[in-house]
Protein backbone atom coordinates (compact mmCIF):
# COMPACT_ATOMS: atom_id res chain seq x y z
CA UNK A 1 0.00 0.00 0.00
CA UNK A 2 1.71 3.28 -1.05
CA UNK A 3 -0.02 6.63 -0.44
CA UNK A 4 -0.58 6.84 -4.45
CA UNK A 5 -3.01 4.56 -3.87
CA UNK A 6 -4.70 5.72 -0.98
CA UNK A 7 -5.04 8.88 -2.47
CA UNK A 8 -6.84 7.52 -5.92
CA UNK A 9 -9.17 5.27 -3.77
CA UNK A 10 -10.44 7.97 -1.47
CA UNK A 11 -10.87 10.12 -4.67
CA UNK A 12 -12.90 7.51 -6.47
CA UNK A 13 -14.78 7.20 -3.26
CA UNK A 14 -15.43 11.20 -3.07
CA UNK A 15 -16.05 11.07 -7.02
CA UNK A 16 -18.03 7.59 -6.78
CA UNK A 17 -16.67 7.00 -10.28
CA UNK A 18 -13.40 5.25 -11.65
CA UNK A 19 -13.70 7.43 -14.95
CA UNK A 20 -14.04 10.85 -12.93
CA UNK A 21 -11.11 9.94 -10.51
CA UNK A 22 -8.93 8.72 -12.97
CA UNK A 23 -9.37 12.12 -14.90
CA UNK A 24 -8.17 13.97 -11.61
CA UNK A 25 -5.40 11.56 -10.82
CA UNK A 26 -4.06 12.02 -14.59
CA UNK A 27 -4.73 8.31 -15.14
CA UNK A 28 -6.66 5.71 -17.62
CA UNK A 29 -9.50 3.98 -16.33
CA UNK A 30 -7.51 1.05 -16.85
CA UNK A 31 -4.60 1.53 -14.27
CA UNK A 32 -6.99 3.27 -11.85
CA UNK A 33 -8.90 -0.33 -11.52
CA UNK A 34 -5.79 -2.09 -11.27
CA UNK A 35 -4.07 -0.04 -8.85
CA UNK A 36 -7.80 -0.54 -6.65
CA UNK A 37 -7.45 -4.72 -7.31
CA UNK A 38 -3.53 -4.19 -6.26
CA UNK A 39 -5.18 -2.64 -3.33
CA UNK A 40 -7.56 -5.04 -2.76
CA UNK A 41 -5.46 -7.97 -3.07
CA UNK A 42 -2.68 -6.80 -0.36
CA UNK A 43 -5.75 -6.40 2.00
CA UNK A 44 -7.92 -9.57 1.00
CA UNK A 45 -11.10 -8.25 1.00
CA UNK A 46 -13.48 -6.41 -1.51
CA UNK A 47 -13.11 -2.15 -0.71
CA UNK A 48 -15.55 -0.99 -3.82
CA UNK A 49 -18.94 -2.15 -4.75
CA UNK A 50 -19.30 -2.07 -8.14
CA UNK A 51 -22.38 -3.81 -8.61
CA UNK A 52 -23.82 -0.31 -8.54
CA UNK A 53 -24.27 2.88 -10.95
CA UNK A 54 -22.28 4.81 -8.79
CA UNK A 55 -19.14 3.33 -6.51
CA UNK A 56 -19.61 3.04 -3.01
CA UNK A 57 -17.37 2.09 -0.46
CA UNK A 58 -18.25 -1.98 1.44
CA UNK A 59 -17.73 -1.72 5.33
CA UNK A 60 -14.26 -2.43 4.94
CA UNK A 61 -13.38 0.13 2.18
CA UNK A 62 -15.32 2.92 4.54
CA UNK A 63 -12.40 1.76 7.25
CA UNK A 64 -9.93 2.35 4.85
CA UNK A 65 -11.25 5.44 3.53
CA UNK A 66 -11.55 6.85 6.96
CA UNK A 67 -7.99 6.05 8.52
CA UNK A 68 -7.17 6.88 4.73
CA UNK A 69 -8.36 10.51 5.24
CA UNK A 70 -6.08 10.87 7.91
CA UNK A 71 -3.45 9.22 6.42
CA UNK A 72 -3.30 11.73 3.39
CA UNK A 73 -4.10 14.91 6.23
CA UNK A 74 -1.17 13.54 8.07
CA UNK A 75 1.15 12.78 5.06
CA UNK A 76 -0.13 16.87 3.50
CA UNK A 77 0.61 18.46 7.04
CA UNK A 78 4.05 16.38 7.36
CA UNK A 79 4.74 17.72 3.66
CA UNK A 80 3.86 21.43 4.41
CA UNK A 81 6.05 21.27 7.55
CA UNK A 82 9.43 20.11 6.16
CA UNK A 83 8.70 22.29 3.35
CA UNK A 84 8.70 25.41 5.78
CA UNK A 85 12.16 24.12 7.56
CA UNK A 86 13.15 24.38 3.94
CA UNK A 87 12.05 28.38 4.27
CA UNK A 88 13.98 29.16 7.39
CA UNK A 89 17.57 30.37 6.77
CA UNK A 90 20.15 28.91 8.60
CA UNK A 91 23.90 28.65 8.78
CA UNK A 92 26.76 30.64 8.93
CA UNK A 93 27.97 34.04 7.24
CA UNK A 94 31.36 35.13 7.40
CA UNK A 95 31.54 38.99 6.77
CA UNK A 96 34.46 40.86 6.63
CA UNK A 97 34.27 44.56 7.33
CA UNK A 98 36.66 47.63 7.44
CA UNK A 99 36.52 49.27 11.07
CA UNK A 100 33.81 52.05 10.04
CA UNK A 101 31.45 49.73 9.27
CA UNK A 102 32.57 47.04 11.25
CA UNK A 103 32.92 48.80 14.53
CA UNK A 104 29.94 51.45 14.61
CA UNK A 105 27.34 50.00 12.03
CA UNK A 106 27.27 46.12 11.32
CA UNK A 107 26.89 45.27 15.61
CA UNK A 108 23.65 46.58 15.80
CA UNK A 109 22.84 45.96 12.27
CA UNK A 110 23.88 42.51 13.16
CA UNK A 111 22.13 42.37 15.99
CA UNK A 112 18.65 43.43 14.36
CA UNK A 113 19.15 40.67 11.82
CA UNK A 114 20.01 37.78 14.39
CA UNK A 115 15.91 38.66 15.85
CA UNK A 116 14.94 38.13 12.38
CA UNK A 117 16.95 34.80 11.72
CA UNK A 118 17.73 33.58 14.97
CA UNK A 119 19.15 30.03 13.15
CA UNK A 120 22.09 31.92 11.22
CA UNK A 121 24.80 32.51 13.11
CA UNK A 122 27.29 35.30 11.42
CA UNK A 123 31.50 36.08 12.17
CA UNK A 124 32.42 39.52 11.61
CA UNK A 125 36.01 40.26 11.00
CA UNK A 126 37.61 43.52 11.35
CA UNK A 127 40.47 44.62 8.68
CA UNK A 128 41.55 48.01 6.53
CA UNK A 129 39.53 48.41 3.43
CA UNK A 130 42.52 47.10 0.90
CA UNK A 131 42.37 43.51 2.90
CA UNK A 132 38.74 43.09 3.13
CA UNK A 133 38.09 43.55 -0.41
CA UNK A 134 40.96 41.16 -1.15
CA UNK A 135 39.82 38.69 1.47
CA UNK A 136 36.33 38.43 -0.79
CA UNK A 137 37.44 38.33 -3.68
CA UNK A 138 39.53 35.17 -2.41
CA UNK A 139 36.77 33.71 -1.10
CA UNK A 140 37.94 33.90 2.27
CA UNK A 141 34.94 35.49 3.09
CA UNK A 142 31.43 35.63 1.64
CA UNK A 143 30.79 39.34 2.35
CA UNK A 144 32.89 42.65 2.94
CA UNK A 145 31.91 46.51 4.01
CA UNK A 146 33.98 49.02 3.40
CA UNK A 147 33.82 52.75 3.82
CA UNK A 148 35.54 53.15 0.23
CA UNK A 149 35.57 51.11 -3.22
CA UNK A 150 37.77 50.96 -5.65
CA UNK A 151 36.20 49.97 -9.03
CA UNK A 152 36.79 46.20 -9.69
CA UNK A 153 35.60 44.05 -12.83
CA UNK A 154 35.30 40.89 -10.20
CA UNK A 155 33.17 43.22 -7.41
CA UNK A 156 29.77 44.12 -6.86
CA UNK A 157 29.24 46.70 -4.44
CA UNK A 158 25.76 48.18 -3.11
CA UNK A 159 25.24 50.96 -0.29
CA UNK A 160 24.94 50.00 3.26
CA UNK A 161 24.60 52.96 4.96
CA UNK A 162 25.21 56.73 4.98
CA UNK A 163 28.02 58.45 6.50
CA UNK A 164 29.82 61.49 7.13
CA UNK A 165 33.15 62.49 7.49
CA UNK A 166 33.88 65.24 9.79
CA UNK A 167 37.76 67.28 10.77
CA UNK A 168 38.00 66.95 14.49
CA UNK A 169 40.06 67.83 17.42
CA UNK A 170 40.71 67.49 21.11
CA UNK A 171 38.86 70.68 23.30
CA UNK A 172 41.96 72.02 24.20
CA UNK A 173 43.18 72.54 20.33
CA UNK A 174 43.30 76.65 19.70
CA UNK A 175 40.55 75.44 16.88
CA UNK A 176 38.30 73.71 19.43
CA UNK A 177 36.58 77.54 19.57
CA UNK A 178 36.41 78.56 15.91
CA UNK A 179 33.19 78.65 14.20
CA UNK A 180 34.92 77.37 10.71
CA UNK A 181 38.09 76.75 9.15
CA UNK A 182 39.41 76.87 5.29
CA UNK A 183 40.84 74.22 3.22
CA UNK A 184 43.92 75.99 3.27
CA UNK A 185 44.00 76.18 6.54
CA UNK A 186 43.51 72.01 7.25
CA UNK A 187 46.67 71.88 4.57
CA UNK A 188 48.57 74.03 6.94
CA UNK A 189 47.52 72.31 10.14
CA UNK A 190 49.53 69.47 11.90
CA UNK A 191 47.42 66.61 10.85
CA UNK A 192 47.13 62.66 11.78
CA UNK A 193 45.81 60.43 8.66
CA UNK A 194 44.85 56.75 9.32
CA UNK A 195 46.97 54.00 7.06
CA UNK A 196 47.36 53.44 3.51
CA UNK A 197 44.21 51.09 2.50
CA UNK A 198 42.24 52.89 5.13
CA UNK A 199 38.76 53.35 3.93
CA UNK A 200 38.58 56.99 5.57
CA UNK A 201 42.04 58.24 4.13
CA UNK A 202 40.72 56.98 0.67
CA UNK A 203 37.67 58.77 0.47
CA UNK A 204 39.55 62.21 2.19
CA UNK A 205 42.41 61.99 -0.04
CA UNK A 206 39.08 62.03 -3.43
CA UNK A 207 38.00 64.77 -1.88
CA UNK A 208 40.97 66.47 -1.69
CA UNK A 209 41.61 65.90 -5.07
CA UNK A 210 38.39 66.48 -6.16
CA UNK A 211 39.07 70.50 -4.65
CA UNK A 212 42.31 70.67 -6.06
CA UNK A 213 44.53 69.40 -3.31
CA UNK A 214 47.09 67.10 -3.93
CA UNK A 215 47.27 64.90 -0.39
CA UNK A 216 50.71 64.80 -0.40
CA UNK A 217 50.47 68.62 0.66
CA UNK A 218 49.12 67.98 4.00
CA UNK A 219 51.18 68.69 7.21
CA UNK A 220 50.82 65.02 8.31
CA UNK A 221 52.83 64.83 11.23
CA UNK A 222 51.02 61.24 12.52
CA UNK A 223 50.11 58.16 10.95
CA UNK A 224 48.16 56.31 13.29
CA UNK A 225 46.78 52.76 11.60
CA UNK A 226 42.88 52.97 11.48
CA UNK A 227 40.29 54.88 13.01
CA UNK A 228 40.63 54.26 16.78
CA UNK A 229 44.12 54.81 17.10
CA UNK A 230 43.55 58.17 15.20
CA UNK A 231 40.99 59.22 17.15
CA UNK A 232 42.94 58.31 20.14
CA UNK A 233 45.70 60.74 18.93
CA UNK A 234 43.63 63.47 18.42
CA UNK A 235 41.85 62.87 21.81
CA UNK A 236 45.40 63.38 23.39
CA UNK A 237 45.89 66.71 21.84
CA UNK A 238 48.25 65.28 19.03
CA UNK A 239 46.45 67.61 15.89
CA UNK A 240 43.45 67.33 13.89
CA UNK A 241 42.07 64.37 11.63
CA UNK A 242 39.07 63.02 9.83
CA UNK A 243 36.76 60.70 11.49
CA UNK A 244 33.55 59.10 10.64
CA UNK A 245 30.49 60.65 12.61
CA UNK A 246 29.84 57.27 13.17
CA UNK A 247 32.59 56.45 15.28
CA UNK A 248 32.63 59.61 17.56
CA UNK A 249 29.13 59.87 19.19
CA UNK A 250 30.37 59.06 22.63
CA UNK A 251 32.98 61.58 22.30
CA UNK A 252 31.45 64.32 20.75
CA UNK A 253 28.54 64.26 23.86
CA UNK A 254 30.99 64.20 26.21
CA UNK A 255 33.39 66.69 25.47
CA UNK A 256 36.55 64.82 24.29
CA UNK A 257 36.44 65.79 20.28
CA UNK A 258 35.25 68.65 18.86
CA UNK A 259 33.62 68.97 15.09
CA UNK A 260 35.60 71.07 13.21
CA UNK A 261 33.35 72.86 10.06
CA UNK A 262 35.81 73.33 7.01
CA UNK A 263 34.09 76.34 5.03
CA UNK A 264 32.57 74.54 1.63
CA UNK A 265 34.22 71.01 2.42
CA UNK A 266 31.54 68.22 3.02
CA UNK A 267 32.46 64.94 2.58
CA UNK A 268 29.26 62.85 2.39
CA UNK A 269 29.77 58.69 1.50
CA UNK A 270 28.14 55.41 1.56
CA UNK A 271 29.89 52.00 3.41
CA UNK A 272 29.16 49.38 1.05
CA UNK A 273 28.70 45.77 1.03
CA UNK A 274 30.82 44.17 -1.71
CA UNK A 275 31.31 40.40 -2.65
CA UNK A 276 32.51 38.29 -5.68
CA UNK A 277 30.75 38.77 -8.89
CA UNK A 278 31.53 34.95 -9.37
CA UNK A 279 30.38 33.31 -6.07
CA UNK A 280 26.95 32.20 -5.44
CA UNK A 281 26.22 33.06 -1.98
CA UNK A 282 24.24 30.88 0.86
CA UNK A 283 20.55 31.84 1.76
CA UNK A 284 21.86 32.97 4.61
CA UNK A 285 23.92 35.23 3.04
CA UNK A 286 21.57 36.17 0.20
CA UNK A 287 19.34 36.94 3.30
CA UNK A 288 21.54 39.10 5.57
CA UNK A 289 22.09 41.14 2.17
CA UNK A 290 18.63 41.66 1.76
CA UNK A 291 18.12 42.65 5.35
CA UNK A 292 20.95 45.72 4.49
CA UNK A 293 19.32 46.67 1.42
CA UNK A 294 16.18 47.27 3.43
CA UNK A 295 17.76 48.99 5.81
CA UNK A 296 19.54 51.17 3.51
CA UNK A 297 16.06 51.64 1.53
CA UNK A 298 14.32 52.46 5.43
CA UNK A 299 17.18 54.93 6.37
CA UNK A 300 15.79 56.95 2.96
Amino acid sequence: MDIRQIRLFCRIVDRRSFSLAADEMHITQPAASQQIRSLERELKTTLLDRSRRTVVATDSGQVLYRYGREILDLHERACTEIRDLGELVAGRVDVAASTGPGEHVLPGMLTRFKEEFPGVTVSLHVDDTHAVVERVLAREFELGAVGAVTPRAELVAEPLARDELVLVCSPSHPWAKRASVTLADVVAEPQIVQQPGAGVRMVVDKHLRDHGVRPERLNVIMEMGLMESAKQAAIAGGGVTFLSRWAIGPELEHGALVVVPVEAFQILRDFYTVRSKTRVLSRAAEALLAFFREQYAAAG
